[in-house]
């Protein structure tokens, strides 16, 4: 019985293999669980043949969406973000909802090490009605088992009508001012 240990490239790899049944096992795939390999057994047709597998990565990425893209901003109250490819065209999975920390958490995500992390993209699709979403696809590099990532979601400014009226007479309209507003952080 042959043995034949297949590459894979993003997603997909071919070999040359004799027809028969196999058992299947992953031996190397950094950032997922090997021994989630589904299914494990393969069997190899004449003249050509397909497999399809599964495996599951075993990373944790937690985004935090708030006013500072750091922490400790004032975080948003809701919303959603999705991973998707880099235009931000083709989504992954399902969207995940932002909670009222600011906080969205997608368990099982591939990583890879500090030196050659792993490059996955999100897209934020829906913010509270008081921020802006953030307006690209962003880029995390999932370098470790567990990362924590922060996102800028601006505050929506709000239209302020303002009239400014004649003090001494009553209804007149000032027909030409500027007022100033400063901001008292306190």
């Amino acid at each position: 019985m042959a043995n034949y240990n297949v590459s894979i490239t993003n997603g997909t790899g071919s070999q040359m293999m004799t027809p028969g049944n196999y058992t299947v096992s992953a031996t190397y795939a950094p950032g997922y669980d090997i021994t989630s390999l589904s299914p494990t057994t393969y069997t190899a047709t004449s003249p050509t043949g397909t497999g399809t597998f599964t495996l599951t990565a075993s990373g944790t990425l937690t985004i935090i969406f708030n006013e500072t893209g750091a922490e400790g901003g004032t975080p948003i109250t809701s919303g959603n973000v999705v991973m998707t490819d880099q235009t931000g065209d083709i989504e992954y999975g399902s969207a995940v909802n932002i909670d009222s920390t600011g906080t969205a958490v997608f368990n099982n995500v591939p990583y890879g090490s500090t030196e050659a992390p792993y490059t996955l993209y999100f897209k934020q699709l829906a913010s509270d009605t008081e921020h802006n979403i953030y307006p690209d696809v962003f880029i995390v590099g999932m370098g470790s088992a567990t990362q924590t990532e922060y996102i800028l979601n601006t505050h929506i400014p709000t239209t302020q009508s303002i009239t400014l009226g004649d003090g001494t007479y009553s209804g007149l309209p000032v027909s030409s001012a500027v007022l100033d507003f400063v901001e008292n952080n306190g």
